[in-house]
């Protein structure tokens, strides 16, 4: 058994970082719709009708046969806190997704970083399953997304952290080192197996071994490794649908997927990784700062060519622009829609042309300067605060209280002579207490004014 192939196999499948890509799009589509999740968490099937197309990665199949790959990515994005629920304050208003501030952590890794943080949680998740494409039986599908499979993932990425980049290798001989390495796997069968007398038996041999995990480390290639870009896939033409001898298929380690397992094995390992904003926090602490990158093309038909996968200039152009399509050259469009829509989140036109002039080559085309100002101009923007306002008794009490650190903490301003504003905070709630502690060491009577329903509701609690 050898361990790197002679020849390149007949049937190549080439590696892309497709997730990387399908977050991004995903990313601008929360920028762009209204995405309400439905009571299960799930997005609307007709917004999943119009999004599935734009996604690269293969479909996740439920046991129904729906494809769930969609929900899958947004899952993997909730675990890192790229979006958050925001609802606003109207009877029946129904939550919806909005960008949230660690995105902007993550909009500053390049691919790298980003399939590093990825990699570091894939074998901890039991939502990120992999394309059931290789399959022994039922028994094998029930069990794909056990523990035993995510251990398995940290054990492959592991063995192909060892890998030289470019390089034709077997995955027979892989498997066969994965088990030499790893004694405690003939203890621990998939499957319950019995002896003749009807004891359960507790070991079990390679071969034995192999009949079942085989083809889960297959279908982890066929998926997840693929579609991170961290190796591609060869093998001999398929004669059988879900059949595929394992003994003719190889792999070749990407110079992305190299970097990335190289970063990902420097890091402590993260056993429980809950708290995902540390991963990227620390990823944003480490990188330099680099002179923007001209890496962008405008053309006067209002397309973007982004030449290379440049992801810190991607993440820049989501928010005001509609992806045509995502890879190795990129293609985004400006259209009014989408620039009145993106700078509801909060760039303005200045910064936005300031973004599109850093990163482009050349000049801006002067159409593209003047539509973009003209289309700027139909956007109109008014803030809607809730605040706590305190009317005091006099201008030397409304000073004193303006200048209160409790106060200054919550953001008070004076708006009028005998005024003071305090905002709602991020949850949208205030700290009343704090407010009356304030006002009773400056002995001030405070007289909050209760909205009569909720004097109600009250009132009924103690009826």
């Amino acid at each position: 058994m050898q361990e790197i192939l002679e020849a390149a196999p007949e049937v190549i499948i080439p590696a892309e970082p497709v997730v990387l890509y399908d977050v991004a799009t995903l990313i601008n589509a929360i920028y762009q719709i209204t995405i309400e999740p439905t009571k299960n968490s799930n997005v609307p099937k007709r917004i999943v009708k119009k999004l599935r197309p734009l996604l690269k990665g293969q479909p996740r199949l439920a046991y129904d046969d729906e494809d769930i790959y969609l929900d899958m990515l947004l899952y993997i994005m909730k675990t890192l806190k790229l979006f958050k629920y925001t609802q606003l304050p109207f009877e029946n208003a129904k939550p919806y997704l909005a960008p949230s501030s660690y995105l902007s952590e993550w909009s500053q890794l390049d691919a790298v970083e980003q399939t590093r943080v990825l990699l570091e949680i894939w074998p901890f998740n039991y939502t990120w399953t992999e394309v059931n494409r290789f399959v022994a039986d039922n028994y094998s599908w029930g069990y794909a997304y056990g523990s035993h499979t995510l251990k398995m993932r940290q054990v492959l990425l592991d063995h192909l952290a060892k890998r030289t980049p470019g390089q034709w290798y077997s995955l027979e001989y892989l498997l066969k080192e994965i088990w030499d390495a790893n004694p405690s796997f003939a203890a621990h069968p998939l499957r319950p197996a019995y002896g003749r007398n009807g004891s359960r038996v507790t070991s079990q041999t390679y071969e034995q071994w192999l009949a079942d995990n085989a083809l889960i480390f297959l279908n982890m290639f066929f998926s997840t490794i693929l579609e991170l870009g961290i190796a591609d896939f060869g093998h001999e033409p398929i004669k059988e649908e879900k059949l595929l001898p394992f003994k003719q298929t190889g792999f070749r380690l990407t110079e992305l997927g190299q970097q990335a397992l190289i970063k990902t094995r420097a890091k402590a390992k993260t056993k429980n990784p809950k708290e995902k904003e540390v991963v990227l926090e620390k990823a944003v602490e480490h990188k330099k700062a680099d002179a923007p990158r001209k890496s962008l093309i405008v053309q006067p038909n209002y397309e973007i060519m982004l030449l290379e996968p440049d992801f810190p200039i991607l993440y820049k152009l989501l928010p005001f622009t509609q992806i045509k399509q995502l890879q190795m050259v990129s293609t985004l469009l400006l259209t009014q829609s989408a620039l009145l829509k993106g700078m509801e989140s909060g760039p303005g036109i200045d910064e936005i042309l300031k973004v599109l002039t850093e990163a482009s080559h050349k000049e801006l085309p002067q159409n593209i300067t003047y539509t973009l100002r003209d289309w700027a101009k139909q956007y109109k923007r008014a803030t809607v605060t809730q605040v706590i306002l305190l009317e005091l008794p006099n201008e030397e009490v409304t000073s004193s209280l303006s200048k209160n650190a409790t106060l200054l903490k919550m953001d008070v301003s004076q708006i009028a002579p005998r005024i003071l504003a305090i905002p709602f905070d991020s949850a949208g709630s205030v700290n009343y207490q704090s407010i009356r502690q304030v006002l009773q060491k400056e002995n001030v009577t405070a007289d909050f004014l209760v909205p009569e329903s909720r004097s109600a509701r009250y009132a009924s609690y103690y009826d």
